[in-house]
């Protein structure tokens, strides 16, 4: 596989993705609040500067993202009781509900819609195969972790 067949695949997997969770329309979420919304559901109390180092986008950026989803009511922030300077950030309980309560959902409808020119065999094997590769990385950053 050639890294520029891996981009496109990505993108195709990510449009699968954002239809499965339901993110579409005017309200959704674009790549960059998507990985913070993601940090910070992994990591509940976070502060600004781990969401950046593990998501890897710019600071101004991480803090513009949380800003805007705290004022819409999406995340919640405190000050750190043992160091002042620093922002804690959560995801409101509700729009946690509801994060998990989507990302629950199957991929089987979107991507019947994705791959309307598969024929239902195809588009299991590429199902199975989805699953396989995301077990597969799964599997690696388990036995990653230190």
């Amino acid at each position: 596989m050639r890294a520029a067949d891996l981009h496109r695949l990505a993108r195709a997997v990510r449009e699968i993705a954002l239809l499965s969770t339901e993110n579409t329309g005017e309200d959704r979420v674009n790549a960059g609040e998507l990985a913070v919304l993601e940090d910070i559901a992994r990591n509940p109390g976070a502060t600004i500067g781990e969401i950046t180092r593990r998501t890897g986008l710019a600071q101004s950026l991480v803090s513009r993202i949380t800003r805007a989803k705290a004022e819409a009511g999406v995340v919640v922030t405190a000050v750190d009781d043992l160091d002042r300077r620093k922002i804690r950030v959560d995801l409101d309980p509700a729009a946690r509900s509801q994060i998990i309560d989507r990302a629950g959902n199957t991929i089987t409808a979107a991507l019947r819609a994705q791959t309307p020119s598969l024929a239902p065999a195809e588009r299991s094997a590429l199902e199975h195969h989805l699953a396989e590769a995301e077990r597969l990385l799964r599997i690696n950053a388990e036995r990653s972790k230190p």
